[in-house]
């Protein structure tokens, strides 16, 4: 697939195609260990203003250009600085070539205009990506498989907890073994209701397979699912020891750990209480010189990816034809979209104004007669009052945003609903988080 765009590269840009196919597996492993595969990989160049330019090779098609600055700004330093050193060029060479080929993979990737599955995308690619087999974790009982009483005094859990005891003291030996390598160590871990997923580079496999089973004597081998690649230009990992605190953290659902060489950062599905309480137990485990910093907020990230959606579904509308729009079309494409209200407040942020102007156009252009309802809803925090008085609030505040940008006032009708009718629990901040919304029913 990628052979012939290899030999291009290496041609234009006078470099050698062990460089260029070395790159090319750098950035489809990449691809493959982004949260949410290639569209997670297309997401990161979308938040770096450069959506239009990925998106315009979709379909095999010769689009716009892809600067070196787009590629750093969207994967960051030290993924563009990893690529280059497996590549064996300077991480401005890497930049540049990373800038002509990823849109030219892009487009071999899309054959008909649609990103591929992970599966669908490892299928294609596995024979172009150089990492190694994963073996599956093995864990060996201590006693023997036939079920025997528990001796007086020895609890069941005696074993894994010796287990997990000596995991601790293998992961200690290997940070303190071998050369010192040149690339940071990577890990990146996250929770979501229960199941664990990890990804990130070691420097060998003795450490991939410690962290690995150690994952799988915490959570089980059945919830953990990622991968690790082994580089052993890859420094020693220093906090190796300091695993069994790492694992305590990650039981909080929701959460999302990822590790930089010693930079730790913290985030995903987290109340300010859990946020604080990991902060201080990561500082506890890592000492006070560590540097713990956010991996930025959650739900402006949802909110971001939900309002793409719609703003796509709403384009692909339309706002011609003699007949008009299908108001029941146009309100399924604006239910997806998320109004990412502050905390109590009915303010609607800039990041939602865009939805608000591609709905209105699409409301401009249902048909005479068409009525639709505006419902608030928010989650159980504080009293019912006042979620049904702050639900209100922010129904009003859509409808006079609809209406600002041209659609007739007569044409909508509000409603708060309060904390009534939950989409999902509100027992985990993703719950909440699905709670309070703005949601559309055509009623005429």
């Amino acid at each position: 697939m990628f052979d012939q765009l290899i030999a291009e590269a290496a041609s234009r840009l006078n470099l050698s195609a062990a460089s260029v196919a070395a790159l090319v597996r750098g950035l489809l492993s990449l691809m493959m260990n982004e949260r949410g595969g290639a569209e997670g990989f297309v997401d990161l160049f979308r938040r770096a203003g450069a959506g239009d330019v990925i998106t315009s090779w979709f379909g095999g098609r010769e689009g716009k250009t892809l600067t070196p600055s787009h590629v750093e700004s969207a994967i960051g330093t030290n993924a563009l600085d990893r690529l280059a050193a497996s590549s064996g060029l300077t991480r401005s060479s890497a930049a540049a070539a990373a800038a002509f080929l990823l849109p030219r993979m892009i487009a071999r990737l899309t054959p008909n205009g649609v990103l591929p599955s992970n599966n669908a995308l490892l299928s294609q690619v596995s024979s172009y990506i150089d990492r190694p087999v994963v073996p599956p974790v093995e864990y060996k009982p201590v006693e023997p498989r036939i079920e025997r009483r528990p001796e007086p005094g020895r609890p069941r859990w005696l074993p894994w907890a010796a287990a997990l005891g000596g995991l601790m003291a293998l992961l200690a030996w290997l940070a303190l073994r071998g050369p010192a390598g040149t690339i940071d160590p990577q890990l990146t871990l996250s929770n979501r209701d229960g199941q664990i997923t990890y990804s990130g580079v070691v420097r060998d496999e003795a450490t991939r397979s410690a962290i690995v089973n150690g994952l799988g004597l915490s959570f089980g081998p059945r919830s953990i699912n990622g991968d690790l690649r082994v580089d052993p230009n890859v420094r020693r990992a220093t906090w190796l020891p300091r695993f069994a605190g790492l694992f305590e953290a990650l039981k909080t659902p929701g959460v999302d750990i990822s590790l930089d060489g010693n930079a730790i950062k913290l985030g995903g599905w987290l109340s300010a209480a859990d946020r604080q309480a990991l902060t201080v137990k990561l500082r506890e485990t890592f000492g006070r010189d560590a540097t713990i910093t956010s991996l930025g907020d959650a739900s402006v990230e949802a909110a971001r990816a939900a309002n793409d959606k719609a703003l796509s579904a709403l384009r692909a509308i339309g706002t011609t034809g003699t007949s008009g729009v299908s108001p029941d079309a146009v309100v399924s494409a604006m239910n997806l979209a998320v109004i990412n209200f502050a905390t109590g407040s009915a303010q609607i942020t800039a990041d939602s104004r865009e939805v608000i102007r591609r709905s209105a156009d699409a409301l401009k252009h249902a048909p005479a007669g068409t009525k639709v309802e505006i419902g608030g809803h928010t989650d159980n925090t504080g009293n019912q009052a006042s979620n049904q008085t702050l639900s209100q609030s922010r129904a009003d505040a859509v409808k006079a945003a609809l209406v600002t940008d041209g659609v007739q006032a007569a044409m909508l009708e509000t409603k708060g609903y309060g904390d009534t009718k939950p989409r999902a629990t509100n027992d985990t901040e993703f719950g909440r988080f699905q709670n309070r919304r703005i949601e559309y029913i055509v009623i005429r």
